[in-house]
């Protein structure tokens, strides 16, 4: 599943919506321990993108795909999570513009998953969700092309919110560990 596999998956359906957006969103449910039904998932697209449910059902098979794909990537031990973006073909300046939607939509989730006001966040989460707040509101760039600088900023801020991401999982999302002592 790739940034693409979603963008046709919009223009086929004839719907407007942002691919990263939508992946942002999924991924802050599931930050946020929000388990998603079939159902709950079609809603829950329905009201990002601002159209009846069943308009978002016009998707396909896209949509419980990105869904199964999302959880197995933030739920994975292996760190194998990547936000889906564009790649290097398109213009900087859409890269980041995806980059920023791609924050605002994992804002959005994780704050719909049903995290309550009484949720702690520990210092280095509220300061990850702060910068991603910031990410979200990036600019175009003036220039299309950007240089080789931008190419490596650009970069390490996709790595940064990975990380960002990953951290607020592993925070939001502890793992019981109920191995067995080992005995010596």
């Amino acid at each position: 599943m790739n940034f693409n596999d979603i963008a046709n998956a919009f223009v086929l359906a004839n719907l407007m919506g942002s691919p990263a957006e939508l992946h942002g969103l999924l991924c802050g449910r599931v930050s946020g321990g929000q388990k998603l039904s079939s159902e709950e998932l079609m809603s829950v697209v329905a009201q990002l993108l601002e159209v009846e449910l069943e308009r978002v059902e016009d998707l396909g098979d896209m949509l419980p795909e990105l869904y199964q794909f999302t959880l197995g990537q933030i739920c994975s031990s292996g760190f194998e999570f990547q936000p889906l973006l564009p790649d290097e073909e398109y213009p900087l300046d859409q890269r980041l513009t995806s980059l920023g939607e791609w924050c605002q939509g994992f804002l959005f989730g994780l704050g719909s998953s049903g995290l309550s006001e009484k949720t702690e966040l520990t210092g280095d989460i509220a300061d990850a969700l702060s910068d991603l707040a910031s990410i979200s509101q990036v600019a175009n760039l003036e220039d299309e092309e950007g240089d080789e600088e931008d190419e490596v900023s650009y970069s390490e801020l996709v790595e940064y919110v990975r990380v960002a991401v990953l951290l607020v999982y592993a925070e939001l999302n502890p793992v019981d560990d109920h191995r067995s002592p080992t005995i010596h």
